[in-house]
């Protein structure tokens, strides 16, 4: 057979198919037949390879090569023919795969290579702040599975107090037990941006954009006196004790260890509830036992008078706690 090829100058080369085989014998009348080889370049989802074929059309070179490619898109079809210089055909094999999004899970079966591919045959949209794993761009394979994580951000706005301060100035016109308010305190605003961030509806970070003070908080005066108040002794006694007889054994009474419960034994004791002096009245009481002004600004005898008035009047009751003081 290679003599009569060569004889009648028929070039084949190792990778062409003559019929019958190069060495057989041949008689009158024998029909030799040659065809030749000739490259078929596969890319196959991305992966390219060359393969020399004597088939003279793409689906007879898919049957001598072994592949099915079945439910695959090519780039030519079956049918198209296999010039001398060769075809190269685009492969995309049919895969099944699964996308998970909003809370579902979506089947495709759909010859596709990247995973922007995937979603497209499933017309399911994403935008920019959207996770999607693998990436858009990733090639995909059979069995695998497309996670897409919906993200969005929302931006609020809030105003928060800032605290004043308290400015402390003296004065030696006021006395050392006085003070008044010289200009109130107001706290000052501060706004603030954040910015938070939901995947599939969750929180999952935030951030401050901005901050920025619209109010400057304002401090608070406050004058105290520095001078000494004078001592003012009238109607006898001190400390406590004595104050002016009233009688009726009222006056024997332990005037001292009461004082030293209710105030310590100061005369100028005031409590925040509104008590005030030794024996801690109230304006209102001192006044009912016909005192003036505040207890405070009275002598301790004074006050001392006022409260053996005030037991005549409504007995040890009126200092439930520290009444029986005056017994001992």
């Amino acid at each position: 057979m290679g003599e009569v090829l060569a004889a009648e100058k028929v070039p084949v080369g190792p990778r062409d198919l003559v019929a019958p085989g190069r060495s057989a014998k041949i008689a009158d009348g024998t029909r030799i037949a040659v065809r030749y080889a000739r490259p078929l370049t596969l890319t196959v989802d991305g992966q390219k390879r060359t393969h020399w074929v004597t088939a003279l059309n793409v689906g007879e070179a898919f049957n001598d090569l072994g592949v099915r490619y079945e439910g695959a898109r090519t780039s030519a079809s079956r049918s198209v023919g296999i010039a001398r210089k060769g075809l190269a055909v685009d492969v995309r094999t049919l895969k099944s795969l699964t996308i998970s999004h909003d809370g579902t899970k979506t089947p495709v079966s759909a010859p596709v290579l990247t995973v922007g591919e995937v979603l497209a045959r499933a017309n399911v949209k994403v935008d920019a702040d959207d996770r999607v794993r693998p990436a858009l761009s990733s090639m995909v394979q059979s069995g695998s599975t497309i996670t897409i994580n919906r993200v969005s951000t929302r931006t609020t706005s809030a105003n928060l107090f800032l605290p004043y301060t308290t400015i402390r100035k003296t004065s030696s016109s006021m006395y050392d037990d006085q003070s008044k308010v010289e200009r109130a305190g107001q706290r000052g605003v501060k706004r603030k941006v954040v910015e938070t961030v939901y995947v599939d509806g969750k929180k999952a970070s935030a951030r401050i954009v901005s901050q920025s003070v619209i109010r400057k908080p304002v401090s608070r005066v406050v004058v105290v006196g520095t001078k000494d108040r004078p001592k003012q002794e009238t109607g006898g006694g001190g400390g406590g004790g004595g104050g002016g007889p009233v009688g009726g054994g009222v006056d024997s009474l332990n005037w001292s260890a009461l004082a030293q419960c209710e105030s310590g034994g100061n005369p100028r004791a005031v409590n925040s509830a509104g008590y005030y002096g030794l024996y801690q009245f109230s304006v209102s009481t001192w006044r009912s036992v016909g005192g003036s002004g505040n207890p405070i600004d009275n002598s301790a005898g004074e006050q001392t008078y006022r409260a053996k008035l005030l037991y005549q009047k409504a007995g040890s009751g009126q200092w439930p706690v520290c009444g029986r003081r005056l017994f001992s």
